[in-house]
């Protein structure tokens, strides 16, 4: 009976975890992208309460806070050669070349040291500070 009682009971809550919601996926605020916890192009805009708001690369991280649909008071981002977390003032960003992003061109975030290393290993047009990304800059990104 005991025995009876334990596989029923193991098969109850077998069925249960099988109908359990999957966790939220964290969804690009602009774009709308399923952002890959793992992928270096995560980029995250910080609002003034420090909370964090993902996006999948810093294009759309920049084109959600430039265009005023995202107030932020300053933009975390994945060094190219390092992978590590970076404000933005502590990176140039690099246009053009042969590295795409998830969704084509993109701004690569490189450590300003590197930046002729990027442009030679890479074939980069130009770089440029996080204060000198504007709508303009974005639209001619292709």
């Amino acid at each position: 009976m005991k025995r009876r009682a334990f596989v029923h009971a193991c098969l109850v809550g077998g069925l249960a975890l099988a109908c359990k919601k999957p966790a939220a996926e964290e969804r690009c605020k602009h774009c709308g992208m399923k952002i890959d916890p793992g992928s270096a192009w995560t980029a995250k805009l910080v609002l003034a309460d420090g909370t964090l708001v993902p996006f999948d690369t810093p294009r759309c991280a920049f084109t959600s806070w430039r265009s005023g649909k995202t107030p932020a008071k300053d933009l975390r981002v994945q060094e190219y050669y390092d992978r590590t977390w970076r404000e933005a003032g502590e990176v140039t960003f690099m246009i053009g070349g042969d590295v795409l992003g998830p969704m084509g061109p993109d701004l690569v975030p490189v450590a300003t040291p590197l930046k002729l290393k990027f442009i030679q290993d890479h074939g980069a047009d130009r770089g440029v500070s996080a204060d000198e990304v504007t709508p303009e800059v974005l639209a001619s990104i292709k």
